[in-house]
């Protein structure tokens, strides 16, 4: 059985919820929220060229699968296509391999050194949690392993069970999102991980939209929540201070905190140099990018507090 390619493979996700979908559907995800899963099931994500870093997932899950056999002594055969849940059909699987001979599947990750810390003991990012039982679901297998090169160095491997009350509630999410907001293309509310400014990265218009009670009740929320963030942080700034009070001119207290002075850093005034080396005005010009605005989200605190004063 051929591969298949990266075109038909992003075609493939378009017809359904897949594996690295559910935990952005579910909200619990670190790299988008529902709102990023519905514009990139409706065609509105903009278009993404690979990173570095899923170039070399790709080039390593070959390397990952043969460190996991080679470990467990388990033989893993690639799978070629996309799988559907046989009553959910809106629910897809791209799975890396199965384990031959046996109701378990292998999934391949390759992590950054400084994510360590979410492989230890039984943990594993959340993402990949339901990403193996959304697997399981859609295939009836009763676990699926997820192997990870960690750092370029540690090799972790684990086998995550099958969960069906977790997986219950998933398909129930899931369902819901698919029905409601994917086929009747409505967008659902961006969470605090979607980047709305990725799908609207201009403004095309100077018109302004008319505020609902809607759009006053979330900007009261806000108003009040950074009031309560404000006291917090002034707690924790306090709290630090005595620390800071108690360490003195010593190196930190053991065990608690250190506090030292960081290694000094420099920045290289380029311009300057240039000029100095007898670079003309017109040639630096020449070699200056120049770096394209963000919208930037301005909310009007005085007619807010106006209204308030009113009220």
């Amino acid at each position: 059985m051929t591969e298949r390619t990266r075109e038909e493979f992003l075609a493939d996700r378009m017809r359904g919820i897949g594996g690295s979908d559910a935990a952005k559907v579910l909200g619990i995800s670190r790299w988008g929220g529902p709102l990023t899963v519905f514009m990139d099931k409706t065609g509105r994500s903009p278009e993404r060229e690979m990173t570095e870093e899923m170039r070399m997932g790709i080039i390593l899950e070959e390397v990952v699968a043969r460190l996991f056999m080679t470990r467990t002594g388990l033989k893993a055969a690639r799978v070629n296509r996309m799988l559907q849940h046989p009553e959910h059909p809106w629910m897809v699987a791209n799975v890396d391999r199965r384990i031959v001979g046996m109701k378990k599947g292998l999934e391949c990750k390759t992590a950054h050194f400084m994510k360590t810390s979410q492989w230890e003991g039984d943990d594993l990012p959340d993402d990949y949690y339901c990403q193996a039982q959304h697997y399981c679901a859609v295939t009836g297998w009763n676990s699926c392993w997820v192997a990870a090169l960690v750092g370029g160095q540690r090799f972790i491997y684990k086998e995550v069970l099958r969960n069906d009350d977790f997986i219950g509630e998933m398909i129930a999410i899931e369902r819901e999102f698919w029905h409601e907001y994917v086929l009747k293309d409505i967008a659902p509310a961006a969470n605090d991980v979607d980047d709305p400014s990725e799908f609207y990265p201009e403004d095309t218009t100077d018109s302004l939209l008319q505020p609902t009670d809607r759009h006053i009740e979330m900007l009261g929320q806000i108003f009040a929540l950074e009031g309560k963030a404000k006291i917090l942080e002034s707690q924790i700034e306090g709290l630090k201070n005595q620390i800071k009070q108690d360490i003195g001119d010593m190196a930190g207290i053991d065990g608690i905190a250190t506090w030292k002075r960081n290694r000094p850093s420099m920045k290289v005034d380029w311009e300057a140099v240039a000029l100095e080396l007898g670079a003309a005005p017109e040639i630096i010009s020449r070699h200056t990018a120049v770096k394209p605005g963000v919208r930037t989200l301005r909310l009007a605190r005085k007619k807010f507090n106006s209204n308030e004063e009113a009220a």
